[in-house]
């Protein structure tokens, strides 16, 4: 995971009132298409806040 990933997993978190923790763990477990799905929700919702 690199520092841009991280910021916006924290950021998601805040904005969902989530643990970013558990977020980075769950991001971990993952692979490549899944990240890619994951980041675009991710931002996404950042976008529409």
């Amino acid at each position: 995971m690199n520092q841009k990933t991280a910021k916006v997993i924290k950021k998601y978190a805040e904005l969902k009132g989530i643990n970013s923790k558990s977020l980075k763990k769950e991001w971990l477990s993952l692979n490549e298409s899944q990240k890619d799905i994951k980041r675009q929700e991710y931002l996404s919702a950042l976008a529409k806040k």
